[in-house]
């Protein structure tokens, strides 16, 4: 009797319990023990190889060109043009990051002068004001900022150089990377066909509907995140160079970078900077960046809710929660993988591989007094 209670228990709750579990483990000690450093160069190696296997696969049926050097082909006209333009752009912005640091006490100085002349201005109409006396101090509270600011950029540089030092280290990564993507390529229907082979058909049956799931969802996840990042960017950098502005490419992807924290957004940067020309008497400038942050905003209410909605589907509270837990869990990448982790969880009930929610119940009868 009390086994075959344990086994209907088993059945119902205690398998699904028990894959519940080993997710939650598997993730934790992919995290703790850093798993992902030790294969990351062949999980971008099976990405890139992904990305090319359509590719490979045209130039050999349609121009009967051998899968080994058409993954020669693809890897030298794709990748080396899609590294050389990262390696571009990581240049131009370490260059603007070096000038806009070492330039950062002159523009530090500019400022509090502006303010010290703006104070002139209304010398004797402040001190009629409630609370004037705060006003007559700004020049130091805004000093303290951008000492701490300086600070902050002066302390992000060592950790770059020690990255540079890391460059024979940076090298084999690259290296194993781009070997493993070639034979991943060239070979790409026997490692598929071989990983197959080794699950019963059910298996396979499941694991093909999670992946499909896992794909929509943090594919779908990561698009919209790039989608509105990529829009906010252009946006900027547009703008940006309309008005002559110095380090567009790096303020516009600092603002992108922002603007897809639910906490900040791209108001975090553009609403003070136009406010501190609007006051230092750059009314032309002020107004460009309100209106940059305007067409902003417009873009983002308009677009984001869309395509946010068609991607994920997850309650906004939960995505604010997720990020505040990642970031508290692992710093700033954790406010990119808290979402995903959510994403994850909710396409593996979708496929039955988690349990469910136990659905709200509504009685028409009975209604909340808010309602």
């Amino acid at each position: 009797m009390l086994e075959d209670k344990i086994e209907n228990w088993y059945k119902k709750y205690g398998r699904k319990f028990i894959i519940f579990l080993t997710v939650v483990v598997t993730v934790y000690l992919i995290f703790r023990f850093k798993i992902l450093v030790l294969f990351a160069p062949f999980i971008m190696a099976w990405l890139f190889a992904t990305l090319l296997n359509p590719i490979v696969t045209w130039l050999f049926n349609k121009l009967h060109v051998p899968r080994g050097i058409g993954t020669i082909l693809s890897m030298f006209s794709i990748l080396s043009s899609l590294l050389w333009l990262i390696s571009v752009l990581i240049k131009k912005l370490w260059e603007q990051m070096i000038n806009f640091v070492s330039s950062l006490p002159a523009r530090t100085d500019e400022i509090i002068y502006q303010i010290n002349q703006l104070e002139k201005k209304i010398g004797e109409n402040v001190q009629l004001w409630p609370g004037g006396e705060g006003l007559m101090n700004l020049d130091t509270v805004i000093e303290q900022i951008l000492d701490k600011l300086s600070s902050f950029l002066t302390a992000a540089i060592p950790p770059i150089y020690d990255a540079i030092a890391k460059v024979p280290d940076i090298v084999l990564f690259m290296i194993m990377m781009f070997l493993a993507t070639f034979f991943m390529t060239k070979d790409y229907s026997k490692i598929k066909a071989f990983v197959k082979a080794q699950f019963s058909d059910t298996i396979v049956d499941r694991i093909v509907v999670m992946q499909r799931g896992m794909l929509e969802a943090i594919g779908g996840y990561l698009r919209t995140q790039v989608i509105l990042m990529s829009l906010t960017f252009t946006i900027c950098l547009v703008g940006l160079f309309v008005f002559r502005v110095n380090y567009a490419l790096l303020i516009s992807v600092i603002i992108a970078i922002l603007d897809a924290l639910p906490v900040f957004g791209s108001g975090a940067i553009l609403i003070p900077w136009a406010i501190y020309n609007l006051l230092v008497g750059e009314i032309s400038l002020a107004i460009g960046l309100l209106g940059i942050y305007g067409v902003i905003f417009i873009t983002r209410q308009i677009l984001e809710p869309k395509i946010l909605s068609t991607q994920i589907g997850v309650y906004a509270l939960v995505t604010i929660m997720a990020v505040y837990i990642g970031y508290k869990s692992i710093g700033i990448l954790g406010m990119l993988i808290g979402p995903v982790i959510v994403v994850t969880f909710q396409m593996l009930q979708n496929v039955g591989a988690l349990p469910q929610f136990k659905p709200v119940k509504t009685d028409n009868k009975v209604k909340c007094k808010g309602d």
